[in-house]
């Protein structure tokens, strides 16, 4: 989840995210944010659209590896 400023880049990627994937990538409760994350945020988002790879599975979780 996101918790932070909001910006017109960020409301322009939300879409973009939403359109792609059908839901709304703000209120993603597997990964947290910070404002001060802001732009590795705004980074994971871009990078997720742009390989077709939802938010959270940028970041799979190594537990499975155990």
């Amino acid at each position: 989840m996101y918790h932070g400023r909001m910006t017109a880049e960020l409301v322009k990627l939300y879409a973009e995210y939403e359109e792609k994937f059908g839901y709304w990538v703000g209120g993603i409760m597997d990964l947290e944010y910070e404002d001060e994350d802001y732009d590795d945020y705004i980074e994971d988002i871009k990078t997720a659209i742009a390989t077709n790879t939802h938010l959270p599975d940028l970041y799979p979780d190594d537990e499975d590896d155990f």
